[in-house]
């Protein structure tokens, strides 16, 4: 196994930028939505778009380097296994979210990386004072965007959590934070038996019609007394906050879970022991630069736990980085 020497490893990851914005022009162009099964030139691909093709064909030729597009031997471009989840109607696509990463939320944040790191405030504050939830409200097109990304990215996750964990032993289910309800109305769809609560802002919550089992409140969860039920789903959530405000946010759920002795359920990404490359290592500097949270080990998540009087259960590992933290009340 061949293995980069220090330059060029320094040489990559200084340039790695380079890579990630050739994604995002591709992804917000929607390149791949103009190629289909059948093999085109460049000329072909982008004939009628407002694009200049010899920069596109320069994009896809580094990105055919990382396996997204291909080219065969008559110079025309196809899909790859890769390149076909930029595509707007793939079930899971991930265009959505290689837009917003290079949309000034995403970008913009991350340019200022050095805020963060100076401050200890989210760099996206150089874009907003009051921080990424107040920028977006107040960028209703790059919200868009932000949501269609997170509902896209989770459906793969959500597959993985419903194939790892067992929900048949509970009656009734809160997704507290869930935003419009994908994780909900999936835990729903896989058992009948079950009744199911979405608890979000009310900005959020309003524009969610209720339906047969899924009861819809709106509330704040660090003023508002949270629905009792006999477990919660807090999926990417936690990761959101600083330790602080974790304890006020599972401090709530353990008081409305109490009377039922509530099982809690953190569906998270756990930093793992080592040096080893892992998404979240990745994710936790997304969340430095943008809601000053961060992303968490199993044995800090379980402190955390202890402090706002739950109990750690066990690890549940999933196939994509997702795990499943199993809490008692």
């Amino acid at each position: 196994m061949t293995t980069s020497s220090p330059p060029e490893t320094l040489l990559q990851l200084s340039s790695a930028h380079v890579s990630a914005r050739a994604l995002h022009v591709i992804a917000e162009l929607g390149i791949a939505d103009l190629l289909d099964e059948e093999a085109r030139t460049i000329d072909q691909l982008t004939a009628g778009a407002a694009v200049d093709a010899d920069g596109v064909e320069r994009l896809l030729r580094l990105l055919e380097s990382h396996g997204v597009f291909a080219r065969d031997h008559s110079d025309r471009w196809q899909h790859t296994e890769a390149s076909r989840w930029l595509r707007s109607d793939h079930p899971m696509s991930m265009r959505a979210f290689a837009r917003m990463m290079g949309m000034p939320f995403g970008w913009g944040s991350f340019t200022a990386l050095d805020h963060a790191v100076r401050t200890g405030k989210p760099s996206i504050r150089t874009l907003h004072p009051e921080g990424a939830w107040a920028y977006l409200e107040g960028h209703p097109d790059q919200q868009a965007i932000f949501q269609q990304s997170m509902t896209a990215k989770a459906q793969d996750d959500i597959l993985a959590i419903l194939a790892a964990y067992d929900f048949s032993r509970y009656q009734r289910i809160a997704d507290v934070a869930g935003g419009r309800g994908h994780l909900i109305r999936s835990v729903l769809d896989c058992y009948p038996d079950l009744a199911g609560v979405l608890f979000d802002l009310p900005r959020v919550a309003d524009e969610v019609p209720p339906e047969a089992r899924l009861e819809v409140v709106s509330g704040d969860f660090f003023v508002d007394r949270l629905p009792v039920c006999d477990a919660y789903l807090l999926m990417n959530v936690l990761h959101d906050w600083d330790d602080k405000d974790v304890n006020r946010i599972l401090r709530a759920i353990a008081e409305a879970g109490r009377p039922s002795g509530a099982t809690v359920l953190v569906l998270e990404v756990v930093l793992p022991d080592g040096p080893a490359p892992h998404w979240s290592k990745v994710l936790d500097v997304m969340m430095l630069a943008l809601t000053g949270g961060r992303e968490r080990t199993l044995g800090e998540y379980e402190a955390l736990l202890t402090t706002a009087g739950m109990q750690l259960l066990r690890l549940i590992p999933t196939t994509t980085p997702f795990s499943i933290i199993e809490a008692r009340v």
